[in-house]
């Protein structure tokens, strides 16, 4: 099984959530979606980042706090990344740009950010993180 972290819902409970991590096909941004595993399954429980029109800096997505605002906490407590004090205005919503932490979601997710990674021509190593900054 996929390694796991908690998420606190604003429904009123705790999930074990893995990461899904991929690109969205109209431009290549990175995409970061949560999962839960019911009765040994995994089932997708809700996206991270949302696609808005444009290109993201690699490595970088907007938050959909929208939808979930309980992920500014999420991200902060898991060392997922950091608010890059830019935002992005959809109809009525505004986004949060987030830097995310390459090596935390190398962990979290191999084979999604080895896809993604492969998807932006970036060569897996240490100098990409201070790249990306």
């Amino acid at each position: 099984m996929e390694k796991t972290m908690k998420l606190h819902s604003q429904f009123g409970g705790e999930y074990d959530v893995s990461l899904e991590i991929n690109t969205y096909l109209n431009n290549g941004c990175m995409y970061i979606g949560l999962r839960t595993y019911e009765e040994g399954y995994p089932e997708p429980y809700g996206d991270i980042t949302v696609n808005l029109s444009g290109k993201a800096p690699d490595y970088c997505g907007y938050v959909d706090l929208n939808n979930m605002p309980e992920l500014e906490k999420f991200i902060a407590d898991n060392d997922l990344g950091e608010f890059t004090g830019l935002t992005k205005r959809s109809g009525f919503c505004e986004y949060p740009l987030y830097l995310f932490n390459v090596d935390k979601l190398r962990e979290m997710c191999p084979d999604g950010m080895q896809a993604y990674e492969a998807s932006i021509g970036k060569a897996r190593d240490a100098k990409v993180v201070e790249r990306a900054r």
